[in-house]
């Protein structure tokens, strides 16, 4: 037993030995997770649920050193996930694995139609919401319409990023996902079948309305800003109400109350090129109803007594989009709209929340957010959701020197002001599914 023993102990310490003159180990970081094209938010039976891809960088450097040196061996991928998020919770659901590549190829999300995400990758994509699994691609495609399978477009051998007019992949909410051929002629790809049907471009004056006729079928993404989403915010609205006088709501700074009181009109677009504290006040309005802003009367503009003074304010809109006066968003119950606004100027400023009583101007609730800037606006039935930088949360222990600050995403309750947030800055090593491109 004892020389046995000592057979051991005298193998242990040469292992020991050798693995002093000569060892191996690794290390590995994540950069952060950056959103490709948009966000897409889906609320229906099966749940309220937000969806993006990210690409992030994975590296891992290798050490190895002997008796008379030492050497180091860096290897990146570049991994592409589709993430799903609990839009009441802010939580995710699940981090889904899509791509590992070596290249950073061109990569975005382009929209959603009936159920299915198309993104380039630089490949057509198209993956299924409800699992993430990859139910469409080139070889689906060629499959299922051998006529057109040698003129189906490739994407790029190396790292190039095309301009959009030259983009062969595109997706329009009205129109769905088209594929320019390489003989110029365009097919628009079916989400559930993956046919191709001959599209042709309508002309100028026949295009379709700016609005996808079928919403919960074709959806636009959300592009988050690189700072504020300014056209997330609205000056006001006409009061929802059945008959009786047209009442308008709004905020106002004090420069614009003597306008309105002077020529009875404002513009429907607010200054945030210079620092500005507003109130909110109620009109009465005359003239065209068809479009606020085109012509209405604003008379006798009163202050709402328990306005609250805000700074860089806005009302929040019912989306944020491009479109003139579009709505700000009302709540019934009591009747009310959210203002949004900063409680200081500078880096240290912060986004306050208030859902505000249009009745009295009282805040219901308010709310002091993390964000410092609002780089997205998405607004649902229950809960809203906001995007933004939040420069005073945790960071991760990966974080590399002067890296920006990435997105949380905040998802809160209407009624309570009640909010969660997600920080993925700290979860960069979210756990990840594997997923195929099995067919349905």
């Amino acid at each position: 037993m004892k020389k046995a023993f000592l057979r051991i102990l005298l193998v242990c310490i040469a292992i020991l030995g050798v693995w002093s003159v000569y060892n191996r180990f690794s290390q590995s970081s994540l950069a952060p997770a950056e959103i490709l094209g948009g966000v897409i938010r889906t609320e229906n039976v099966g749940g309220d649920r937000l969806y993006y891809l990210t690409s992030q960088w994975e590296k891992r450097v290798t050490f190895s050193s002997g008796r008379a040196s030492s050497t180091s061996r860096t290897t990146s991928w570049l991994n592409v996930d589709f993430w799903e998020i609990d839009a009441t919770t802010a939580q995710p659901v699940a981090r889904r694995r899509i791509k590992r590549a070596e290249v950073n190829a061109d990569a975005k999300s382009l929209g959603a139609e009936q159920g299915v995400l198309w993104a380039r990758i630089p490949e057509l994509v198209g993956i299924r919401l409800v699992d993430g699994v990859v139910v469409v691609n080139m070889e689906k495609i060629a499959a299922r319409n051998p006529a057109i399978a040698g003129l189906l477009p490739k994407p790029p051998e190396t790292v190039i990023l095309l301009p959009e007019a030259m983009q062969p992949l595109k997706f329009s909410p009205e129109e769905g996902m088209i594929v320019r051929l390489d003989d110029a002629r365009q097919v628009r790809i079916d989400p559930l079948s993956s046919e191709a049907i001959l599209y042709t471009a309508p002309q100028q004056e026949n295009k379709s309305p700016a609005e996808p006729t079928t919403p919960a079928l074709r959806r636009k993404l959300i592009l988050p800003a690189d700072g504020t989403d300014w056209r997330a915010m609205v000056r006001g609205l006409e009061i929802p109400q059945n008959g009786g006088d047209r009442k308008w709501l709004g905020l106002l700074t004090a420069a614009d109350l003597a306008k309105m009181q002077e020529i009875k009109a404002i513009s429907w677009q607010m200054d945030f090129t210079q620092p500005q504290r507003s109130r909110l006040f109620r009109a009465t309005l005359s003239g065209p109803s068809e479009s606020l802003g085109t012509g209405e009367s604003y008379e006798n503009p009163t202050l709402l007594p328990e306005s609250p003074d805000v700074l860089m304010a806005g009302l929040l809109a019912q989306e944020a989009s491009d479109r003139r006066n579009l709505p700000a968003v009302w709540i019934p119950g009591p009747d009310s709209v959210l203002v949004i606004s900063l409680d200081r100027l500078g880096a240290d400023g912060r986004l306050q929340l208030a859902r505000v009583s249009a009745d009295n101007g009282a805040p219901i609730w308010s709310k002091a957010l993390p964000l410092s800037k609002l780089s997205a606006w998405i607004p649902g039935e229950h809960h809203a959701l906001l995007m933004g930088p939040a420069p005073s949360e945790k960071r991760s222990p990966m974080t590399a020197e002067n890296e920006n600050p990435v997105l949380h995403i905040l998802s809160i309750d209407l009624k309570t002001g009640a909010f969660q947030s997600f920080n993925p800055d700290l979860h960069r090593d979210w756990q990840t599914e594997e997923v195929s491109n099995k067919s349905r």
